[in-house]
């Protein structure tokens, strides 16, 4: 015991001394008296009243003018003088002057007026006014001591819990056993707690009590476990409901502090839901979701520092009010816990808000979700957050700066918004060589996977240069190149995350540009992809002319043939011929090599080898991801169409040949001719106008459809910076060249009537064989005649037999049928261009309106048609 404890227990006597000395007691009773209320003082200076006591001016100030009322001046003049020889006591602190002049008030307010009545049960009053929590109650003044007020000074509260006792130490239910602070352990002896347990009648420890008090240190080591997620003395789980902790039902508490102690065990439920969630964590949910279960763990790991040094907190003593005694070090009361807790809790909030919003999520979609939670308009959320943001995204961008760099996509759980598909054409064994096409169809964007921080311009980019180098190894066969620059760039992008993501997208970009420029160089260069383009374009749209017109002259027999009796083999011998025959013969072997005479599969009865008939280029190589099975086949509509206007012109060509050079001339023959010649104008006439619409339907689609198209695709292609840009440029290039000659989708009527104006025509080549069959038959029995009449004269005969007759033209009954095929196929021809020049502006671009101008010149079919 201190001197100041020994001067405090001396005043104290002095004190109770004074009260018991006016007292009607007897000697051997007041000194028991005397002795009870020492304990009871001492407890109450060791429990540290709530009030307000450290003002020692104004308790001054209150007694004087409390005696003045209550005894008049005179008492208050003796209480000054006493307390000057008290303050002129040097060694008495201030904290012990205020304790007993609080002491002293308090007996002073609760005494009753009249005089002559006893100071106990006024000391009695006072001590059981003050909440000690579970002090003994004294014999005799049981009533007094059971009321209990509010406490209102901070301090080491102590609170009673009842516990069930398994023996009855008492036979009043109602008694307790207090603990307290440290002063009562250093202020009691034993012989004094043998002298409590004697006088209440208990036999025992005061552990075995029914009832005792909780020391708020105790709290405080429960609320710290339960803020690990353990189970406490007074503190427990509720393990059949949501997992948060309650306290004792038999806590005697006050509210306020309950409620403290009950937030501050939701950071125990906090902390044991994520835990739960880290512990969850495997292989199987991918490289972000244990990302982001690390972060979790590292966020725990500096919670438990925390732990760790409160704990050591808790083990100092606190210090009691009015005492003299200076803390150790620093320690741990419920309220400073409440301190120290606010921020753990906040960010235990802000895990368990993750947990629930990441629950399921891989991926892309899970950084996503991490993301939204760090949009936030308070600085310490969104910091916190983006925090460990970064530390989920870095498997993220391991991947990126894998795929942009290496080409590698190291993706085993799918969560990589790259992803590879498996297209149904797409071959490991023959990509390279047969289709290439794992650029368009190899990799693509999963969307659910892509996160909201990342834009799509920037996905785009991510994914082309990922495709470029993979593209580069995979069908171009350029892997040092690409080894070579993984070396050079190897610490390109170590550092970038996400706060730099602007960085990201600059590195990407380069990154994608340089890949980009290789892999142009090396179509152009090494695999000729201006070469093998110019070669589509003069073979397949059919503008090498020369080499057109030879194949026509020489596969024209052939497709005369039905579509089942034609042989490609004769066909692929006509096609090297042709090639032979022309400038196509000056063509790299590599070019001709690839061109093929093909012959396609019969659609119906009835079809010629016209109808079979096609050209097909062969692209090997990474050029396939440029001329892929879509666009030859787009290419072949056209070549279809090309080559029916081909044959229509080889046959008004070949039509006007028969008619001017062998029906004319050998009408010229016939002594009447003028029934032929009639004919023959009529033909010719057709023949003229179907030839001027086919003449200008091709110079239509040569110059003004496929050289501007060709033209404005070689101007992209030389501009375009990436494999993307070129594919692009490509297929519209094919789209314009199929809208502008009259293929699109939706133009279905415009082309039944162009089929039926070719149709037509076609017919006329097989009127006018026909037309010279008969002029060359009647040709052939005039000179037969002419044999047999110089014959007869020859032997002195008549010419002329008994009922023959003279041939002298070819008979009107052979002639009408001809003459009326030419005059129907005239009307079919004018109703089909009518109707032709009918629906022609309906197309959108304007070079309709020229071929219109050149198709009616004269406005004869627009007046047709009024």
């Amino acid at each position: 015991m201190t001197q100041t404890d020994r001067d405090t227990t001396q005043l104290l006597n002095q004190l109770i001394a004074r009260f018991l000395s006016k007292s009607n007691l007897p000697e051997p009773e007041r000194a028991e008296k005397a002795k009870q209320l020492l304990l009871y003082s001492v407890r109450l200076l060791g429990c540290g009243p709530r009030s307000t006591i450290y003002d020692e001016a104004s308790i001054v100030t209150s007694l004087k003018r409390d005696l003045d009322v209550r005894k008049g001046e005179q008492a208050a003049a003796r209480f000054q003088d006493e307390y000057q020889k008290l303050v002129g006591r040097s060694h008495y602190s201030q904290q012990t002057r205020c304790g007993l002049l609080h002491l002293l008030h308090q007996c002073l307010k609760d005494r009753p007026a009249e005089s002559g009545k006893s100071a106990i049960p006024s000391a009695m009053s006072y001590l059981a006014s003050i909440n000690m929590g579970g002090l003994p109650y004294i014999p005799g003044q049981a009533n007094s001591v059971r009321q209990t007020a509010q406490r209102t000074q901070p301090g080491p509260p102590a609170y009673t819990v009842t516990f069930p006792s398994s023996n009855t130490v008492s036979a009043e239910p109602s008694r307790a056993v207090s603990m307290s602070g440290s002063v009562l352990q250093d202020s009691i002896d034993l012989g004094t707690k043998t002298f409590l347990r004697q006088e209440m009648g208990m036999n025992s420890s005061w552990e075995d009590a029914g009832t005792f008090t909780v020391k708020e240190p105790l709290l405080v080591k429960d609320v710290l476990y339960a803020s690990q997620g353990i189970n406490g003395k007074f503190t427990m789980s509720q393990g059949g409901g949501d997992g948060s902790f309650s306290i004792a039902p038999q806590a005697d508490i006050p509210g306020v502090d309950r409620m403290l102690i009950t937030r501050l065990t939701e950071l125990g439920y906090l902390f044991r839901k994520v835990k739960q969630h880290i512990a969850g964590s495997s292989d199987e949910l991918g490289a972000m979701h244990q990302a982001l279960c690390a972060a979790l763990s590292q966020e725990l790991n500096d919670f438990y520092r925390l732990m760790a040094v409160l704990e050591t907190q808790s083990n100092q003593p606190i210090p009691v009010p009015g005492g003299d005694a200076e803390p150790t070090g620093p320690y741990l009361t419920l309220r400073r816990l409440n301190v120290w807790l606010g921020e753990p809790l906040r960010r235990m909030r802000l895990l368990a808000q993750l947990v629930d919003g990441t629950d399921g999520l891989t991926g892309g979609a899970l950084a996503g979700a991490v993301y939204e939670l760090s949009r936030n308009g308070d600085p310490f959320i969104s910091a916190y957050v983006s925090r460990i943001l970064n530390a989920v995204c870095v498997p993220l961008f391991g991947m990126i700066r894998k795929w942009v760099f290496e080409g590698v996509l190291e993706d085993p759980h799918g969560e990589f918004f790259v992803q590879a598909v498996a297209h149904p054409r797409i071959n490991a064994a023959v990509a390279k060589e047969q289709y290439g096409d794992l650029w368009r169809h190899g990799y693509v964007i999963n969307e659910a996977n892509l996160p909201p921080f990342l834009s799509g311009q920037l996905a785009n980019k991510i994914l082309r240069a990922g495709k470029s180098i993979n593209f580069l190894q995979e069908c171009c066969g350029d892997v040092k190149w690409v080894h070579d620059r993984v070396v050079a760039n190897a610490a390109a992008a170590s550092n970038v995350g996400l706060a730099q993501v602007e960085a990201l997208d600059r590195f990407v970009s380069d990154a994608s540009a340089e890949v980009d420029k290789r892999l142009m160089e090396t179509l152009s260069s090494r695999f000729h992809l201006a070469k093998h383009c110019d070669a589509v374009r003069r073979y397949l749209l059919l503008a090498q002319g020369d080499f057109v017109q030879a194949l026509m002259d020489l596969v024209q027999g052939e497709l005369a043939k039905d579509a089942d009796s034609v042989s490609e083999i004769t066909l692929m011998h006509c096609l090297r011929t042709a090639i032979n025959n022309s400038n196509a013969k000056y063509d790299d072997e590599d070019v001709t090599d690839r061109l093929k005479a093909r012959k396609q599969k019969a659609a119906g009865q009835g079809e010629q080898g016209w109808d079979v008939f096609s050209l097909s280029y062969e692209v090997r190589g990474p050029l396939s991801a440029l001329f892929t099975p879509e666009a030859m086949m787009r290419y072949l509509r056209v070549f279809q169409l090309l080559w029916c206007m081909k044959r229509v012109e080889h046959g008004l060509a070949a039509s006007w040949k028969i008619m001017k050079c062998e029906i004319e001339k050998t009408a010229a023959r016939f002594t009447d001719g003028k029934s032929v010649n009639e004919v023959v104008r009529k033909a010719l006439r057709l023949r003229t106008e179907m030839s001027h619409f086919c003449t200008n339907l091709q110079y239509y689609y040569m110059s003004e459809v496929l050289e501007a198209a060709w033209r404005d695709f070689n101007k992209r292609a030389a501009s375009a910076a990436d494999l993307d840009q070129l594919i692009a440029a490509h297929d519209e290039y094919l789209s314009t060249v199929l809208r502008k000659a009259l293929l699109e989708e939706g133009g279905d009527a415009l082309r039944v009537t162009l089929n039926e104006l070719l149709d037509n025509m076609l017919t006329v080549h097989g009127v006018v064989q026909r037309f010279n069959e008969v002029v060359q038959g009647v040709d052939r029995a005039i000179q037969q005649q002419k044999r047999q009449v110089a014959s007869r004269n020859a032997k002195g005969q008549w010419g002329a037999g008994a009922g023959e007759h003279s041939i002298e033209g070819v008979p009107a009954e052979q002639l009408v049928p001809i003459l009326r095929d030419v005059e129907e196929l005239y009307r079919h021809h004018n109703r089909a261009l009518a109707k032709f020049t009918e629906q022609l502006p309906a197309q959108t671009h304007e070079e309709v309106r020229f071929l219109l101008l050149r198709l009616d010149f004269a406005e004869v079919y627009r007046h047709h048609n009024g």
